[in-house]
């Protein structure tokens, strides 16, 4: 894919529509990341940037909101695969629950543009993208699987007494505004005399979740 220059792109073969729809979500992606506004993403601006005709790109999209929309929903996506890698292999239910949560955090902390996109508000007050609380999180939802897991993980660390919580999603809910908060603050390079960051993270994590100390 062409990165920012102008040009004629190769024609997909038939039937490989497909790739120039992932050329048009990475492009999308590239630009949110450098500038960080959604209003940044023009189809003038991905058509150069991938070397098409704009009008390329309403054969995949109705437009630059539906564009930001599959942003969003790949974002969430990546987010998932990134805990999940986090994760594996740990066993232990305590460990594996602060585990994700620190990977949570450093996604966000590292891709500050497009965690941000994932909580847009305007986007949520137009109903684009649901929160991720609820009882039980509809799995159909781009943000359901990190919630989701978030929850298991804490409904495992009670299950096997490491967690004195009594309530699953409450508890989750808790965790993911204090995660949300701190990824906030250091994603946004709020000038603060942080104490030992790695120990914060597992203190906020285990203050909240009620996680016992090992024995």
């Amino acid at each position: 894919m062409s990165t920012g220059q102008s040009g004629s792109r190769r024609r997909n073969a038939r039937g490989a529509g497909q790739a120039l729809r992932g050329d048009i979500i990475s492009a999308a992606r590239e630009i949110l990341i450098e500038d960080g506004y959604e209003s940044a993403v023009t189809l003038r601006g991905l058509a150069r940037r991938i070397g098409i005709a704009p009008q390329s790109i309403y054969l995949h999209f109705a437009g630059p909101d539906e564009i930001v929309r599959a942003v969003t929903v790949e974002t969430f996506a990546q987010l998932g695969r990134f805990i999940a890698q986090a994760t594996e292999g740990i066993d232990v239910p305590a460990d594996r629950l602060i585990a994700g949560c620190r990977a949570y955090m450093a996604f966000g902390i590292a891709h500050p543009h497009l965690y941000g996109l994932l909580f847009n508000r305007n986007r949520l007050l137009r109903g684009e993208e649901p929160s991720p609380a609820g009882d039980e999180p509809d799995t159909r939802t781009a943000d359901a699987g990190p919630f989701a897991a978030l929850m298991d993980g804490v409904r495992q660390c009670i299950a096997d007494g490491s967690s004195s919580a009594k309530d699953v999603l409450s508890t989750a809910t808790q965790l993911w505004a204090a995660m949300h908060g701190f990824v906030i603050l250091r994603g946004n390079g709020y000038q603060f005399p942080w104490p030992d960051l790695t120990q914060t993270e597992v203190d906020l994590i285990t203050s909240i979740a009620r996680l016992r100390e090992p024995d």
